[in-house]
């Protein structure tokens, strides 16, 4: 539900919409440096179309575009009414000059952000109690923190220009990140023969899950010619058991499938055979391609499917 105007809120909103009310306003309010750039004749009350619903039953504001004096950037002036004293106000106008900005880039199809300068005429019984400072919204001993971090550049970290030595430093996150990292190289083979020896380490420290989700990963995106022998090399770590080099084989070429096959899986190969199939079943492949990837007979995989 929309929230519904107070008389105070009609009657400010109406007047400010006034071109000389609104001129006069920010002459008298704005900071020398915003009205040394604008052109006060170029001032263009905002339609409200395009708030949500959700924003508008928060704010009940008017929104004014300015050109800059010789330039085509925006100003925007928001222009907020208050009769009441709420702390948290600072926050809700963040928010909608977050929405003002998104709207503008989506209108205007830039890249560059546009000025907003959020203004509050306050008309309440009392003085104003709290800050207009959305930092004094966090604790006392996070407020330096958040004025560090809010505004600052943002903290990048670009694998494309971190070593895969550096990287090879830490084991958890290091592993992951050079599979990410590596993830499009043109055969992913030699890579993945590079980390064996820290996906072994990590199978010492019992982490045979986060290995079989890096495997998985790495075999259903990754791009080789030689899926034959990156199927054999992931039989070299001991927590991928056969059924699981099973699930994996789905993913490799049917003819790889069935050679990898015939080069050993010997202890549970029925069962993980029919893993495979119901796996590919599930992901909608016909009848008679699943019997020519597993060698199952028809029969089997028709129970299956049933």
């Amino acid at each position: 539900m929309i929230k519904k105007l107070s008389p105070h809120d009609r009657f400010t909103r109406s007047s400010m919409s006034h071109p000389k009310v609104s001129e006069e306003f920010f002459q008298k309010h704005l900071p020398e440096k915003i009205k040394d750039i604008m052109d006060f004749s170029s001032i263009e009350l905002q339609k409200e179309s395009y708030i949500d619903d959700k924003l508008k039953q928060q704010i009940a504001h008017l929104l004014f575009s300015v050109k800059f004096k010789g330039q085509p950037d925006f100003l925007y002036i928001l222009f907020e009414h208050a009769s009441s004293s709420d702390p948290l106000l600072p926050f809700r106008m963040l928010k909608y000059m977050i929405a003002i900005m998104d709207h503008h880039l989506k209108i205007k199809k830039t890249h560059k952000l546009p000025l907003v300068y959020p203004m509050i005429l306050y008309t309440g019984e009392k003085p104003y109690a709290h800050s207009m400072d959305p930092f004094d919204l966090f604790p006392l001993d996070e407020k330096e923190l958040a004025q560090e971090t809010l505004m600052s550049p943002y903290h990048l970290i670009d694998l494309t220009q971190v070593s895969d030595q550096e990287l090879k430093h830490y084991l958890w996150f290091g592993t992951l990140a050079r599979v990410l990292k590596h993830i499009h190289d043109p055969n992913i083979l030699p890579f993945f023969m590079s980390i064996l020896d820290d996906l072994g380490e990590l199978e010492s420290h019992g982490e045979e899950s986060y290995i079989y989700s890096m495997i998985t990963y790495i075999v259903g995106v990754g791009e080789t010619s030689r899926q034959e022998d990156l199927f054999q090399a992931i039989r070299k770590l001991e927590s991928v058991n056969e059924e699981k080099i099973m699930t994996l084989a789905e993913y490799l070429k049917p003819e790889v499938f069935k050679r990898g096959i015939e080069k050993g899986i010997e202890k549970g190969i029925e069962k993980g055979k029919r893993d495979v199939a119901k796996n590919l079943l599930l992901k909608g492949m016909n009848l008679d391609d699943v019997a020519a990837t597993t060698n199952l007979p028809k029969e089997e995989i028709q129970k299956l499917l049933n």
